[in-house]
C-alpha cells in the first residue's frame, strides 16, 4: 500500500530517470566508446541506484535488527523463589504474576506464578491479556512484512541497473553491427 503518494512519485520518476540515463550511458560508452558525457550519465545513473538500493537495503537492516532485538527470550528478572521473603505475601504474588503475564505478552508462554499461600499456580490470561499479546503478534508481523518489503526493493534496485546496463551495451553492440 503507498503511505505518502510525493515520495511513491519521487521513487518512480528516480527510478525511470536512473533506468533510462543508465540504459543510454552504457549504449553511448559501447558505442562511442569512453568519453565525458556517457561516463557521467553512467555514473550518476549508478549512483542513484545505488543509493535508493544502499537505503533499503539499510532499512531491511534496520527492522530486521528490530525483529530480532524484540523476539529474542530475555529471562526473567526476578524467579518467583528469590523474591525476597521480607515482602509480603501479596506484593510477591503481585510481582510474580506480573513477572508471568510479561512472559505471556513478550514470548506467547504460560508460566507458573506464586500465590499468597506460597504455592505455584499457572498463568491463566485475561481477555486483556490476549488481545494485548495479539497486538504484539501483529506489530511482529508487520515488522516482518516491512523488512521483506525492503529487501525486496533493494533487489529490484540492484536488478534494475544490471538490466539497463545490460540492456544498453546489447543496444550498442547491434548499432555497431548495422552498416550506416
Amino acid at each position: 500500500m503507498i503511505e505518502n503518494w510525493f515520495d511513491f512519485s519521487l521513487s518512480v520518476i528516480a527510478g525511470a530517470t536512473a533506468f533510462l540515463c543508465l540504459f543510454d550511458g552504457t549504449r553511448r560508452l559501447g558505442a562511442y566508446g569512453v568519453h565525458r558525457k556517457a561516463v557521467l550519465m553512467t555514473a550518476v545513473a549508478a549512483s542513484i541506484c545505488l543509493l535508493y538500493g544502499s537505503y533499503a537495503y539499510w532499512k531491511y537492516e534496520d527492522l530486521k535488527w528490530r525483529l530480532i532485538v524484540g523476539q529474542t527470550q530475555l529471562a526473567p528478572s526476578q524467579s518467583p523463589k528469590k523474591f525476597g521473603r521480607t515482602s509480603s505475601p501479596e506484593k510477591r504474588e503481585i510481582l510474580s504474576l506480573a513477572r508471568a503475564r510479561n512472559a505471556f505478552l513478550e514470548s506467547g508462554k504460560l508460566v507458573s506464578y506464586v500465590d499468597r499461600s506460597g504455592g505455584s499456580k499457572s498463568f491463566v490470561p485475561r481477555q486483556e491479556d490476549l488481545e494485548r499479546r495479539e497486538s504484539v503478534v501483529v506489530y511482529y508481523a508487520r515488522l516482518e512484512s516491512a523488512a521483506r518489503a525492503s529487501l525486496a526493493e533493494a533487489l529490484l534496485w540492484l536488478i534494475t541497473a544490471l538490466v539497463a546496463a545490460i540492456f544498453g551495451f546489447v543496444v550498442s553492440i547491434e548499432k555497431a553491427r548495422t552498416p550506416n
